[in-house]
């Protein structure tokens, strides 16, 4: 009996100790991550989210936005358009953490705003504005639409080149 319940409290030991590793890494690795993804979503759908949360008590951790109300929303319950704006949020959130670490590429973004709509496409434009401060950003586009837009957004310094 004196051996199962000392094997007992090493296995236990060992998977609080796991258990807390691993919510450590999270924190440390995922927050910022998470922080910078979630301005960028409340801008990109211009606060109709007001933050992303993560579920960690799953087996699969699964990610949720967070209405002003305090409402939390399923990606899978999300519109096609918020769906693509928080695949760019977590993109670029990505693109400024290794900013940070000194690794600095260029982004070349191709029609990135099919399914957001003129307000939206502008709080895009905006954020793509502020990440070309710290890295190039190329963005490729056929719809000629979003030139005034861009330009509105952007300023008149914004380097058009047609083909």
């Amino acid at each position: 009996m004196t051996d199962s319940a000392e094997r007992y409290l090493q296995l236990q030991t060992a998977a609080q100790l796991l258990k807390w590793s691993i919510e450590k890494f999270r924190q440390t690795k995922q927050g910022p991550m998470l922080s910078k993804a979630s301005a960028i979503f409340k801008v990109l759908t211009t606060d109709s989210f007001s933050r992303l949360v993560m579920d960690s008590d799953e087996a699969t951790p699964r990610l949720f936005g967070v209405r002003p109300t305090g409402e939390t929303v399923d990606v899978t319950g999300m519109s096609e358009g918020s769906r693509d704006q928080l695949y760019l949020a977590l993109r670029l959130a990505a693109l400024e953490l290794q900013v940070e670490q000194g690794l600095r590429m260029p982004l070349i973004a191709d029609d990135l705003f099919i399914n957001f709509d003129d307000r939206r496409t502008a709080a895009g434009l905006k954020v793509l504005g502020d990440l070309s401060r710290s890295m190039q950003v190329v963005f490729l586009t056929h719809h000629d639409h979003l030139v005034p837009l861009a330009k509105e957004v952007l300023g008149m310094d914004l380097n058009v080149v047609h083909l």
